[in-house]
This record gives structure tokens, sequence and C-alpha cells, in this order.
């Protein structure tokens, strides 16, 4: 619904300057008037009932016209744009936010009602963007409930075959205690995945950085994976020949990045016959830029666009990490950002997935001649 307020500007003049120049019109006009009849009378030196009732004309019209017109300017430029504000804030207080004021006028009451409208589209915006905040806070918490509840049910379940004594033989009874115990280590990874996730909202990540040779740092995180690895049917690769540059980091939040994505790909990737992941960087002018790839299940496209929402669902996604909710790509998503990096991924499912992220160098790297 659009209420078009009416245009009114007479030479782009204030309403005050409309106002006076109304004023002084309904003065000068009737005494013109009047002087032109006082100077034709005194010509004819003749007073009749019909001169008399000219000169009453004369002084009567001009300033009816000029009392009209004031009342028209005022009307126009003040009264109608305070009714349609009127009806705008009426609007807005029952909770509907669609009466738009179209505004034509240059005057002081037409820059009143532009700032009105800008403050019902800002009030407007920040009233959906409160809505789809408080609709993920209900998804995030719904999806957790669900990731946690899983893992309890099976806990409970197992626990309770051990304590009925279903579990009659030693071998049985490992075999239950292994997978309670993975179960445990899956609620915790959950919980303080959700637990990093918030406190990014409250630490400043600035006060825990500091400044990193960028090779010394990538060796101290992938250097373990390439021990880790080196027992799994999985070959892990990696290509970090880098020359002298800076990070400011959090290290500890970039270990979680690593984390997150390697073993994000390992999960997708431990099934495949030869499978490779492989890690490289680069170094751009500004940017140290990293790459982690596998050749796994892959994202599908219609996932690909959502797989850093927290609330993510699919069950082809791999933002799902671990049966999760998402948790473990939404945090390094987070922490790239607060670290004034992107990081964005490609996939072609079946064949390969590639994470990418960047990191500002503390100095842009000059090449060497």
């Amino acid at each position: 619904m659009t209420r078009t307020v009416r245009k009114t500007s007479l030479f782009k003049l204030g309403i005050r300057q409309k106002i006076w120049l109304s004023l002084l019109s309904a003065l000068l006009l009737p005494l013109c008037f009047g002087l032109f009849a006082g100077v034709s009378l005194e010509a004819t030196e003749q007073m009749t009932p019909g001169i008399a009732m000219s000169l009453a004309a004369a002084l009567l019209i001009p300033f009816a016209i000029c009392g009209t017109v004031l009342a028209w300017v005022i009307s126009s430029t003040v009264l109608l744009p305070l009714r349609d504000l009127k009806k705008a804030a009426d609007a807005i207080q029952t909770g509907c936010f669609d009466y738009a004021l179209t505004v034509q006028s240059h005057d002081e009451m037409g820059d009143f009602c532009r700032a009105f409208e800008a403050m019902r589209q800002q009030l407007q915006v920040s009233l959906h963007k409160q809505a789809a905040l408080e609709d993920s806070r209900k998804e995030l918490i719904a999806s957790i409930s669900h990731d946690l509840r899983t893992p309890l049910s099976s806990i409970k379940g197992y626990l309770e075959a051990l304590n009925d004594g279903i579990a009659r033989d030693e071998a049985k009874t490992a075999r239950y205690m292994t997978i309670i115990r993975n179960k445990t280590d899956h609620l915790e990874r959950l919980i303080e995945s959700l637990f990093q996730y918030s406190q990014l909202d409250f630490d400043n990540p600035a006060d825990q950085r500091i400044s990193l040779d960028a090779k010394e740092l990538l060796d101290t995180i992938l250097i373990p994976f390439e021990m880790e690895f080196a027992e799994s049917d999985i070959r892990f690769e990696t290509q970090n020949e880098l020359p002298p540059c800076f990070l400011d980091v959090n290290p500890g939040q970039i270990a979680q990045v690593f984390d997150n994505l390697i073993y994000n790909a390992k999960t997708y990737t431990e099934h495949q016959p030869n499978g490779v992941i492989r890690v490289e960087a680069q170094i751009q002018p500004n940017h140290l830029i990293v790459q982690i790839a596998d050749n796994g299940t892959g994202i599908a496209a219609t996932d690909l666009p959502y797989i850093f929402d927290y609330f993510y669902r699919s069950e082809k996604s791999r933002s799902r990490q671990h049966g999760g909710a998402g948790l473990g790509l939404a945090l390094t998503k987070k922490i790239i950002e607060n670290h004034s990096g992107t990081i964005t991924s490609v996939s072609i499912p079946g064949q390969q997935t590639v994470f990418s992220f960047t990191l500002p160098l503390v100095f842009p790297y000059v090449k060497l001649r």
C-alpha cells in the first residue's frame, strides 16, 4: 500500500517562504487595487453607491483570492503530508510496515517525510532480520536437540543391556563399551563445537592473535596429520613450500579450521577406493590461499550453497560433519571471517571436493627477483 504525497513545490520554496509570500500578497494586492480605485475616484470626483461597491470588491476579491491561495498552500504542503504521516505512524504502531510514503516535494515537510520513510524501511528490514534470526535460533535448537538425543538414546540402550546382563562374554562387553565410548566422544565433539561457535560471538579474536611464519604454522598443524594418515588407507599429500611470509592469526583457531576440513574430507573419502586428501598452500601478493581437496563422494549442487549454514540438515550435505548439525563448517567459516579471510567450496559429486580459504598477510608479499 503506497500513499503519494502530492507535489506542492512552488519554485522549490520552503513552507515558511510560501506562507510569507502568500501573506505579503494578501496585503499588497488589496493595497494596489485600492490605490488604483482611489486614483480613478479622484479623477472622476464622484462617489456613488456603484463606485463604493466597486471599491469594496476591489479590496475583498484580491483578499479572498490570496486567502484561498494561502489555505491551499498550508493544506497541501503541511496538512495533507501530516495526515499521511499520521496514517503511516498508526500502521507502524499496529505492526504493519507496508504503508510507504512516496515524497515529491522538496521543502521542509518533504525532507521530514523522506526521513520518516527511511526510518520505516530500516525498521522493516530490522524486523525481517530479527524474524530470520529467531527462526534460525529455533532451527539450531531443534537440530542440536535431535543430534544430542540420538547418541544419548544409544548410550542408554547399551548401558541398560550391560545392566541386564545381555552381554555375557568379555568380547561382547568390550564391544558394547567401545560403542558407548564412541557415542560419548560424538557427544563431546557436538558440545565442544557448539561451545566454540558461541564463544566466537563474545571473544575478541584479535586479542589472542600473534604474528607467525606461515610455513612454520602449516608444518606444525599438518605434520601430525601426516603421521596419523601414515597407517590409513587414505593417501595424505601436502604442498606448502612457502617463502618467508607472516600471518596475524590465532593459531588454535586456525588449527581448528584444518581439523574440521580435513576430518570432514576423511569422513567422505574413507570408503572410496584410492582415497586422496591433498593440502596445498600458495602465496598471493596480499593473501595466503589454502586448498584442501579430496576425491570423496562430493557435495550435491543443491546442497553446496548452504553447507556453511549451521542449521542446514540435508542428509547428503557434508555440512553435517559426523552426523552433526553442520557446526563444523559453520564454525570454520566464522573463524576465517573473523580473521578477515574468505572461504569457498566447489564440488563435482563422486569425483572431487575442494575447500579454499584465504588469510591476509601481515605485510604484502613481494616476489624477489
